[in-house]
């Protein structure tokens, strides 16, 4: 199995289980602020990004499982909080850009590096490095499409929020 393939079957799921998550229970805490929605959302965000390094560098042959989860559960926990939060889209929009910001981040930092890309030693091909900015240039920029996406969806038909 490629790698693309499993980026793709990541996305897929991703954005099937924005429509098909379906949240029947009842809501015991419900966010106030955009801030705290926010701080959440950017809490798990980092929570996951460090779970999914860590698993990658120190796991041998994890990669495939990893790809495949850390997309899923971040959009589980988007709708969920999304649930948690009924507040009008301006508000979900501002919270959800603070909750994004450190893919944000990330992708600046990737830009910048790409940019200024020198071989460590004379007569290194610096091409894999550059491969791999760009492709964590283009899952940051993924990540926070879809997070967009998931949190400014209007609700989805036959869930209740009690």
């Amino acid at each position: 199995m490629s790698l693309s393939l499993l980026l793709f079957i990541a996305l897929v799921l991703s954005i099937l289980s924005t429509r098909f998550i379906k949240v029947n229970f009842t809501v015991k805490y419900q966010f106030q602020s955009p801030f705290t929605v926010g701080g959440v959302i950017l809490a798990i965000n980092i929570l996951l990004i460090t779970i999914t390094a860590l698993g990658v560098f120190f796991i041998p042959f994890s990669t495939p499982v990893f790809i495949v989860l850390s997309p899923v559960a971040s959009v589980i926990a988007w709708v969920y909080i999304k649930q948690c939060f009924p507040k009008p889209i301006l508000k979900r929009l501002s919270a959800i850009l603070i909750g994004q910001s450190v893919y944000m981040i990330l992708f600046i930092y990737f830009f910048y590096k790409n940019q200024h890309l020198v071989p460590l030693y004379p007569g290194e091909d610096t091409f894999m490095r550059g491969l791999g900015l760009l492709i964590g240039m283009i899952v940051c920029i993924g990540a926070t499409v879809i997070g967009l996406i998931t949190f400014l969806l209007p609700k989805v038909p036959g869930t209740r929020l009690e």
